[in-house]
């Protein structure tokens, strides 16, 4: 009996373990593990009308799928169209377009809020991606000048692999954007890999080490498995 409730307790223990490894790797699908961004800000543009805010980047993977920006609003009684554009550099039709309500976004006016939010934008995975020049921008038309939108950015060249325009021009800054990529899950798995091994000794630098270690797991789930099969007949 006492041989039984031990390999209970390490068939536990080792399903747990798998589990909470697989879990990790699906929970990663929703994360981006790699990004392309520019975090930093410290002023505000308003738009509305047919004033167009946007941003040139260059993606770093394939997949791209989305687009993060720090919106916002002062008030409540802005529920206008927020529509956001995706192009490739100097293309002249839209890869992806999205919408969402002004209503979504942050009140800057609100004392009891969460600020700095980023509003996402997402679209169908752009599979050559990698390495590609794209320009995004956002617009209101239905915003009038006495309620405009807000986008937050930074002053200076802090992002150089891109550049700000306003209606076409460029600006001194860089908007505060994140870029979303659809890994999937080897994707993620292998990313995950590069993660654990940046910058460690060996043998934590070698990613042969650790998928070592996850054949073991899984070798002493099989055998635990096998063995209370045969103590419980």
């Amino acid at each position: 009996m006492s041989k039984i409730k031990g390999a209970h307790w390490l068939l536990g223990w080792t399903s747990i373990t798998i589990f909470l490894i697989l879990l990790s790797l699906v929970a990663l699908e929703k994360q981006d593990l790699s990004q392309t961004s520019q975090p930093l800000f410290s002023e505000m543009v308003a738009f509305h009308g047919p004033l167009r805010v946007g941003q040139s980047f260059v993606a770093s993977r394939s997949g791209l799928c989305r687009v993060a920006l720090l919106l916002a609003r002062a008030g409540r009684t802005n529920r206008s169209p927020v529509v956001f554009h995706l192009r490739e550099e100097k293309a002249t039709v839209d890869l992806a377009t999205a919408t969402i309500n002004a209503s979504q976004l942050e009140d800057v006016t609100s004392v009891i809020r969460r600020p700095y939010i980023y509003q996402s934008f997402s679209f169908s995975p752009i599979s050559d991606s990698a390495g590609k020049t794209f320009y995004f921008w956002v617009e209101s038309p239905s915003s009038s000048a006495k309620d405009p939108l807000w986008i937050r950015y930074q002053a200076g060249d802090v992002y150089p692999e891109g550049t700000m325009s306003i209606d076409g021009s460029v600006v001194d800054g860089d908007l505060t954007f994140k870029i979303g990529y659809a890994k999937g899950f080897m994707g993620n798995t292998a990313l995950l890999l590069e993660r654990l091994v940046e910058h460690r000794p060996f043998p934590w630098s070698s990613k042969t080490f650790y998928a070592a270690i996850f054949i073991v797991y899984l070798t002493l789930f099989g055998g635990l498995v096998q063995l209370l099969f045969k103590l419980s007949v």
